[in-house]
């Protein structure tokens, strides 16, 4: 902990660069990690910790938008912000629309005290801040062709969610199936790290005096559990994109993959190759793909993962999570596709969790119930479907 509050005395101190987004972490531990599936689930239990806030709610958010779930998330940080409570918002420029569709959304929150920052990946020069909050524009050049793909809240320093669905109606109606991790314990303070990393990057301004309560002491519990907070950023360093090639080689006897963009040729080969050695592999992806070209990368190597043994699943919905369970005693979730976009481009964040107990949740809360709904997958069929699958395969890359 000695280390996380003296970086984060750094981040306050000095201008914030590109180069100090490239956080690093030791394992840590969590004293409880929930795993919460469903729109329906995780929503009214994130908003119950909002609204119990006492010093500061922090989110960062691909997709915040205006909505039935939009406003009522908007509806609880301006309520905390009138209680006096530091509220503080991240968020991507394509993804949210701040300045577009989303605009009336922002304008509501930056007049009820909530600090707006945006990551604009597009534009040369642009404000770090929504068109509402009247920032004067700015050289750009550090933030373009970087996608913020990051879904977290961090509450009073106590309790983090990492997940992957955005703050949109389609993810509490059931057209597109995700799930966040609940966490509390000294692994949330790695989590206030990446935001307040990225708040001052895009020049957000904090008081020394706040950092007691935004990484506190943590009290010790009976059985604490291992985990570590992964982020990538702009820039060589990918512990995301590592720790999932590490855990698809590293599995021994069973393997659970579930990603919507399964693109990526060296991650589907590892995939197709712990099936060869054995390992029981589930591939969970959407039957309704909402991405034809991932879908179609993807399929290409569908025949050659099902002769190698994996049981390919396609769930009904539009399946938006993204997670991995290693031999039922390990699980990474988070936001990081399996596409070349996620993997070697994007602001991405997961949580990697060594438990069997976190393990057997989530087989009873998601690969379960998944499995139960899902059809078997199959391989192109015809000549025209396998010529699309393989120029798909060949723009991966890209994808």
């Amino acid at each position: 902990m000695t280390a996380i509050r003296a970086r984060a005395e750094e981040l306050l101190r000095a201008p914030v660069g590109v180069r100090d987004l490239a956080l690093t972490f030791e394992e840590t531990t969590a004293s409880s990690a929930e795993v919460h599936v469903g729109g329906p689930s995780f929503f009214p239990l994130i908003l119950r910790d909002v609204a119990a806030a006492t010093s500061s709610v922090h989110v960062n958010q691909f997709g915040f938008k205006r909505g039935a779930i939009g406003d009522a998330f908007a509806d609880a940080l301006l309520a905390k912000a009138a209680d006096g409570v530091a509220v503080r918002v991240v968020v991507d420029g394509q993804g949210s629309r701040p300045d577009g569709g989303s605009r009336e959304l922002y304008r509501r929150l930056i007049a009820g005290g909530v600090d707006v920052r945006v990551v604009r990946a597009t534009r040369v020069r642009a404000s770090t801040q929504p068109r509402a909050a009247g920032g004067s524009s700015i050289w750009n050049l550090d933030r373009l062709a970087r996608i913020d793909h990051r879904k977290l809240f961090a509450v009073d320093g106590r309790i983090g969610w990492v997940g992957g669905g955005g703050i949109e109606d389609h993810f509490n109606d059931g057209r597109f199936h995700d799930l966040f991790v609940r966490l509390t314990g000294p692994v949330v303070s790695q989590l206030q790290l990446v935001f307040l990393a990225s708040f001052r990057w895009l020049g957000g301004a904090l008081q020394a005096r706040e950092l007691d309560a935004l990484v506190p002491d943590h009290e010790a519990v009976a059985d604490p559990i291992p985990a570590t907070v992964l982020h990538n950023a702009p820039g060589p360093l990918r512990p995301i994109t590592d720790a999932i090639a590490q855990l698809l080689d590293g599995a021994r006897e069973t393997l659970d993959v579930i990603n919507p963009y399964v693109a990526d040729r060296a991650m589907v080969g590892r995939i197709e190759a712990a099936a060869r050695r054995g390992v029981a592999v589930r591939l969970f992806v959407p039957g309704k793909p909402n991405n034809l070209m991932c879908a179609f990368a993807q399929r290409h190597h569908h025949a050659a993962l099902l002769d190698a043994g994996v049981r390919i699943l396609d769930h009904p919905a539009m399946l938006h999570a993204k997670a991995f369970v290693r031999d039922r005693e390990e699980v990474l979730a988070g936001t990081c596709n399996l596409d070349a976009w996620s993997l070697s481009r994007s602001f991405e964040l997961d949580v990697r969790v060594r438990s069997a107990a976190v393990a057997a949740q989530f087989d009873e809360r998601f690969s379960a119930p998944a499995e139960a709904v899902s059809t078997p997958g199959t391989a192109p069929a015809g000549r025209g479907a396998r010529l699309i699958g393989t120029a798909a395969a060949a723009l991966s890359p890209l994808l």
